[in-house]
């Protein structure tokens, strides 16, 4: 655990003013996170982050005048070892993908519990030792195909009739998949699995 007197700053951009401040209020109650500004779009998220240096920060992908998308790439061009996770209720695989092409370090479900928000900030932030190199834990060959099948968008009934195995199977290859890579849910085991090259955009 990070010690106390060295929190991760963190920026919260995101244009919806109850769910930005009500986020930027619960990291604040957490003495390893220190929230060093809020911003309502990327316009403000770039020249608060340019000013305030924070270590990680929070994206989300649909913000007017500049998108997060565009954001986040002018970002990690310009504030060497930042890191950008970006926020979503809903993101396909081809929008992880854009997000990991334009330098965002993961992706976070707006679903999530506050629990979970948290681990991802500490596991993305600099001095984390929980890095990429500790989340390519080796998967089996039949762990490799399901994660795929997810990629893919699938069901785990289809992934089931696609690879003649029961739904059981399945749900036990997944959590034997979000185990080894530190993955909350399907969404957050794909983007684990396409930063470290186990499955492609």
């Amino acid at each position: 655990m990070r010690a106390m007197d060295n929190p991760v700053k963190v920026l919260v951009a995101d244009d919806q003013t109850l769910f930005r401040t009500g986020l930027a209020r619960m990291l604040s109650s957490d003495p390893r996170v220190e929230v060093v500004g809020q911003a309502r779009n990327g316009e403000e998220a770039i020249e608060q982050a340019l000013a305030r240096n924070p270590n990680v920060v929070l994206m989300d992908l649909q913000m007017p005048k500049v998108t997060g998308m565009e954001a986040t790439r002018r970002l990690v061009q310009e504030i060497p070892g930042l890191r950008v996770l970006v926020l979503s209720a809903y993101a396909d695989k081809a929008m992880v993908g854009e997000a990991l092409a334009s330098g965002a370090e993961g992706f976070v479900d707006k679903d999530v519990n506050f629990e979970d928000i948290i681990d991802r900030i500490l596991s993305v932030a600099p001095a984390s030792a929980m890095r990429l190199k500790r989340m390519r834990a080796k998967l089996s060959l039949r762990e490799l195909h399901v994660l795929n099948q997810v990629a893919d968008g699938l069901s785990n009934k289809q992934i089931a009739r696609r690879l003649g195995i029961s739904e059981k199977t399945v749900r036990n290859h997944l959590s034997r998949v979000f185990n080894k890579l530190g993955a909350t849910n399907r969404t957050d085991a794909v983007v684990h699995a396409m930063r470290a090259g186990l499955v492609t955009a």
